[in-house]
């Protein structure tokens, strides 16, 4: 069994990982290099002339994420059926795939940061030869869904505003709910905060990779930008104070301790953008999540790996989804 998740350290220099650090400059998923090296210039000259600005600019590129161009995104060949749903931060662009029948049971799909609902394009033909309806928004500040900025709540928001357009189609109901909510990194820890606080519903859940803190991701790019600890409080400030509420309060193990449907949380042990303590500290507050950690997919493999389909596609269609693996929440070893 897991030790009891470890309280969110208030130090952010301390709560990042090198690889974490590392990563985020080197992704292809972030602003590019040279975008990068001219924001870090402009936030510390910033911070020695106008703090307050340099702290609300540093806080606004942390909560805009970049676009990935549409030619990069894989096809699919299900038929599509496009809808918008509204949320408190504005519309969100979703897809509906797959028999629209009354009763025919639904999946919903979501994407993890940068990334947008095509990254699930294999996974969603998938789904709709077995027989399922799917359900894939582009999140908040994704893909076609517009956002001046975004960040865990908004997220969560849209996913809930998605959920409640997908019963007014008809696409899941009060009585039936969604069969499965899948979903990837932040998307994955939105996710679980619609459904611990915005009423999102469903029978099970598959989370990919998420962290459980907003803190891993803002501590990475506070110091890829070279800014001190003080500095770095400030922008934590004006973080918080767009979108309305603290960074603490979005940690996922108190909430998952309440939840009752089982879940499948899945991580692969090279990942270098979410650490693995992450989703073992989310599976051992979880009481029916089973947990695998899977080797050599990093991070976003996780959503195109053809294993990772097949175990997702077992854990959908199982009457006892729980049993499935025999799997209970460990240890790496």
């Amino acid at each position: 069994m897991l030790s009891p998740p470890a309280p969110p350290h208030p130090n952010p220099e301390t709560a990042m990982t090198k690889a974490v650090q590392t990563n985020y400059i080197k992704s292809t998923n972030v602003r590019s290099i040279i975008n990068d090296l001219i924001q870090r210039e402009l936030v510390r000259t910033g911070f020695r002339i106008a703090p307050r600005w340099a702290a609300n600019h540093a806080a606004r590129l942390f909560l805009r994420p970049w676009r990935r161009p549409t030619s990069e995104r894989s096809g699919y060949i299900s038929r599509e059926t496009p809808f918008a749903a509204e949320s408190a931060f504005g519309p969100v662009a979703a897809w509906s795939f797959g028999p629209t029948t009354p009763g025919t049971p639904a999946v919903l799909l979501v994407h993890g940061w940068e990334d947008d609902h095509l990254s699930w394009a294999a996974l969603i033909d998938k789904l709709v030869a077995h027989g399922y309806r799917v359900i894939a928004p582009d999140l908040p500040g994704h893909g076609r869904s517009p956002a001046d900025i975004t960040g865990i709540p908004i997220l969560a928001a849209g996913i809930a505003a998605v959920a409640r357009e997908a019963e007014k189609i008809g696409a899941v109901s009060a009585t039936q709910p969604f069969k499965a909510v899948i979903a990837h990194s932040l998307g994955g820890t939105a996710t679980l905060i619609a459904a611990a606080e915005m009423d999102l519903t469903t029978e099970r859940f598959a989370i990919l990779a998420s962290p459980n803190h907003p803190r891993l991701f803002a501590g990475a790019m506070m110091q890829m930008l070279g800014l001190n600890v003080s500095q770095t409080q400030k922008v934590f400030a004006a973080i918080e104070r767009l979108i309305g509420r603290s960074m603490d309060s979005l940690y996922l193990p108190p909430k998952l301790r309440a939840f009752a449907q089982p879940g499948l949380i899945l991580h692969s042990r090279d990942d270098r953008t979410v650490p693995l303590q992450h989703s073992q500290e989310n599976a051992a507050s979880w009481p029916r999540a089973d947990f695998r950690i899977l080797d050599g997919l990093g991070h976003r493999r996780l959503i195109s790996d053809a294993g990772v389909h097949a175990m997702l596609l077992h854990f959908v269609d199982s009457k006892a989804p729980a049993d499935i693996y025999s799997l209970k929440t460990d240890a790496a070893d």
